[in-house]
């Protein structure tokens, strides 16, 4: 699947160029997150948040639970770090590029767009940037990565992403607009 771009009020753009893995292990274990350090140069980010540094993301999905993001071009190096760094350790370390879809959302009001279907508080104080969720949109499952006032990306399980990228078009089309413009 190539990346797919569609303009509205709020852009939506399919982003295929990401490696994912899930690591499952114990997250509050210092020689965890000093392996994780040191693999990703990325520190195991706090409940609910997203750490990113070089391209490299890694978001807390549940208390025993990191998803891992890169640029595809980083995948074997990143993939090397990942097992000599845990080699060690008690963990489940596995590449679900191929199960999962991303979305970018582009726009001044993507908090807007968001709302429309996913069943959450988008407002800045409950949504603060850096903030990682898992939620719904419409009846799917996914997770949420405010990554800028202006800038979320949306993960979504493979099978269903065609549904989630004709959501997220028909929620951000122009005329679509909730709020008031002038």
């Amino acid at each position: 699947m190539s990346d797919r771009e569609f303009q509205g009020y709020v852009n939506v753009k399919q982003d295929t160029g990401q490696i994912m893995f899930t690591l499952r292990a114990d997250l509050s274990s210092t020689k965890i997150k000093a392996a994780m350090k040191l693999a990703t140069g990325v520190a195991v980010p706090k409940r609910g948040s997203c750490q990113v540094v070089a391209g490299c993301a890694l978001a807390w999905m549940s208390p025993d639970e990191l998803l891992v993001m890169a640029p595809f071009a980083q995948a074997e190096k990143l993939r090397a770090s990942l097992d000599a760094a845990l080699s060690e350790q008690h963990v489940l370390l596995e590449d679900v590029s191929d199960a999962r879809a991303k979305f970018i959302l582009s726009g001044t009001h993507v908090r807007e767009v968001l709302a429309k279907l996913a069943p959450m508080d988008t407002h800045p104080e409950k949504l603060p940037v850096g903030s990682f969720t898992r939620t719904r949109f419409a009846q799917v499952a996914g997770a949420v990565f405010l990554e800028q006032d202006d800038l979320i990306s949306v993960i979504c399980f493979r099978s269903v992403q065609d549904y989630v990228y004709a959501l997220f078009c028909d929620a951000a089309s122009y005329g679509s607009e909730v709020l008031v413009r002038e």
